[in-house]
């Protein structure tokens, strides 16, 4: 292979953990070239940790205006928001790959009519009743926090605007 610059070379768009990658060793001292595997690479970066303070997590939000199937995706919503309910709704067990302790808020108003609701039986009411109905206009709040060990959504607060 001839001598070429980096910006030169072929790109590589699909890298296996097993694909080789040029690093510069000791460069504010003695530079020397050597090569790693991005396996090697992933896992230096996987031990780094950091503390992060004063920063804020934006919570990832899903919005539907009205379904009689509204299903959350664990892989995507943190609160789940159903706008403007015009039929009853029976909420279906959430989509996605959820991990332990995962939180799920369910935000339920309704058209401005009181609307049925039920739940799929992964959501179990711990400590708390699940809502049959929305009264007229207000906000439902639903909390909930994944049980990876009985594979339930654990209902553990139900807040009701007066």
């Amino acid at each position: 292979m001839a001598d070429k610059k980096i910006t030169e070379l072929n790109e590589l768009t699909d890298p296996a953990v097993g694909d080789l990658t040029v690093v510069v060793d000791d460069p504010s001292g003695t530079p020397e070239t050597k090569k790693s595997t991005l396996q090697k690479i992933a896992d230096l970066l996987a031990s780094l940790s950091q503390t992060l303070t004063n920063k804020r997590i934006t919570k990832r939000v899903s919005t539907v205006a009205s379904s009689a199937t509204p299903t959350p995706n664990a892989d995507t919503d943190d609160i789940y928001t159903v706008t403007a309910l015009a039929e009853a709704a029976t909420f279906g067990a959430p989509t996605g790959t959820p991990t332990n302790g995962q939180g799920l808020v369910i935000r339920i108003k309704d058209n401005g009519t009181a609307r049925a609701l039920s739940f799929n039986a992964i959501y179990r009411a711990v400590g708390v009743t699940l809502p049959t109905t929305t009264v007229a206009g207000k906000t439902i709040y639903i909390g909930a926090l994944y049980n990876s060990a009985d594979t339930k959504w654990d209902v553990v607060a139900v807040a009701s605007e007066t």
